[in-house]
């Protein structure tokens, strides 16, 4: 090896291990922060060190001799909200209590009341509904038996069962909207002398979901006729599809529509992207996705325009910071300015007004962003190099969401909508099966989508499987629980 082949080995094998000193600092900062420091990314990061110039000084001075503009953007204003007891609704049942003075009041006269409020509970209440149908017989005259009976009433969901719609809605409320595992409810059972197994109840969920199948195709329906989705992925171990005795790694599929407040979740074994296609179908619009590999697949499609998550990319940078990149600290506080300009966006503000206050005021922000993250010469694998990687390789998604503004700027409301999943996955930890899995997506479906319409999910369920076998198919989209 000749000298100069010596040096350039050593310049190498000198840049790969200061690569790596930058590396193991930034994890042990992170490790720190996550000890002892703030999670938030909201807050203002202003710890930057005296001596460091700030990343954007440069940019600052040549504006102050030119004519350019500052950034600013229109002030977020809150009102200050007054503590108030909160007023008990008036659907609630109202038992009153009297409670007069003890002495004589003869000659006394009432000139007013005082009425407190407390709220009471009583433990859930078991009781048994006996449905007696009398037979009745009547001898014709040539000789016959004619036989009369009424027909089990048609809001007995299981005719063969002692469940009711309202056990079964009781149990499947407390597993996916409270989180208690089956073997936990028939604990609460127990404690009313009434035994249930646990394999009756499972059996129980599938036939409530039998019955709501119908109901979820027209759910998905609905979301591939959609104009703008947001989407995500999280896992969920499923028992018998591996080896035997071992959970295999399943996906939810997280379908949002944001606009009309219906989601669609759909399991799969797998996070390829054939399951985009089969899950959308004929979709057009557009889908807001995270920068997961898989969702290229829409920069191929000409009917779906796809567009990226701010929020995403914040969570790098501040990541950067985390990690000892005090500068990374100006980005953040950066894109909290576009966040603090849709703060200031009212629910009944015109698209056309929103695109046109982001042209003025999140256009020169974004732009004078990409300037910054185009000039910078860091080490792709460090955290703020991740970061500007991930930045520069979605600027036209994370551009997109400018030029409409019926469009989200990240899609926090789906991430938001995987947290249910999440807590159920430490509580019941695993699906049984790949039709459980199934299970499992159409009822967090349908539950996110009744609380985003502000309907109570028990009432709507009850109500549901008691009517949903005679109610007409061209009519069934009115039972879906949205408002």
């Amino acid at each position: 090896m000749s000298k100069d082949e010596k040096i350039a080995s050593l310049k190498q094998t000198n840049t790969s291990l200061s690569e790596e000193n930058t590396q193991l600092k930034a994890q042990v900062a992170m490790f720190q922060n996550m000890l002892f420091g703030a999670k938030s990314e909201k807050r203002k990061y202003t710890d930057i060190p005296k001596n460091q110039l700030s990343i954007f000084e440069e940019e600052k001075q040549e504006e102050s001799t030119s004519e350019s503009t500052e950034i600013t953007v229109p002030a977020h204003k809150r009102k200050k909200k007054k503590p108030v007891r909160t007023a008990l609704p008036d659907k609630l049942e109202r038992v009153e209590e009297i409670i007069e003075p003890e002495h004589d009041l003869k000659g006394w006269r009432k000139v007013g009341e005082d009425i407190t409020e407390v709220l009471e509970c009583e433990p859930a209440r078991l009781y048994v509904r006996r449905i007696i149908r009398p037979r009745y017989v009547k001898e014709q005259e040539n000789g016959d038996s004619v036989f009369s009976q009424s027909a089990l009433p048609s809001h007995l969901p299981f005719p063969k069962s002692i469940a009711s719609a309202s056990l079964a809605a009781q149990m499947i409320i407390s597993k996916f909207v409270d989180h208690i595992p089956i073997h936990r409810f028939i604990k609460q059972f127990e404690r009313q002398d009434v035994y249930l197994k646990n394999t009756t109840l499972i059996d129980l969920q599938k036939k409530v979901a039998d019955k709501l199948t119908p109901l979820f195709e027209l759910l998905s329906q609905k979301i591939k006729k959609s104009n703008y989705l947001q989407m995500d992925e999280s896992t969920i171990k499923v028992m018998g599809t591996g080896k035997k005795g071992k959970a295999h790694q399943g996906y939810m599929w997280y379908y949002l529509d944001p606009k009309e407040k219906i989601l669609s979740i759909h399991y799969a074994n797998g996070r390829d992207r054939k399951y985009l296609k089969e899950h959308l179908g004929d979709f057009k619009g557009y889908a807001q996705t995270d920068g997961y590999k898989g969702y290229d697949y829409f920069e191929n499609t000409t009917a779906i325009t796809h567009l990226n998550c701010w929020a995403h990319a914040r969570r790098y940078f501040f990541k950067a910071y985390k990690g000892g990149y005090k500068p990374a600290s100006e980005v953040v506080n950066l894109i909290s300015k576009l966040y603090e300009l849709e703060k200031t966006f009212q629910p009944d503000t015109k698209a056309e007004e929103i695109q046109l206050e982001r042209e003025k005021y999140a256009t020169p922000i974004i732009n004078k962003l990409f300037q910054w993250a185009k000039e910078q010469k860091v080490l792709p694998k460090t955290d703020i190099g991740v970061a500007i990687t991930y930045f520069l390789n979605h600027e036209k998604g994370l551009r997109e969401y400018l030029k409409n503004g019926e469009l989200l700027i990240d899609n926090n409301p789906i991430e938001n909508k995987i947290r249910p999943l999440a807590i159920g996955r430490k509580n019941y930890m695993f699906a049984g099966n790949e039709q459980g899995a199934a299970q499992i997506a159409m009822f967090y479906s349908f539950f996110a989508t009744a609380k985003m319409h502000d309907v109570e999910p028990y009432q709507w369920l009850k109500n549901t499987l008691e009517i949903i076998d005679d109610y007409p198919i061209n009519k069934l989209e009115e039972l879906l629980p949205v408002k």
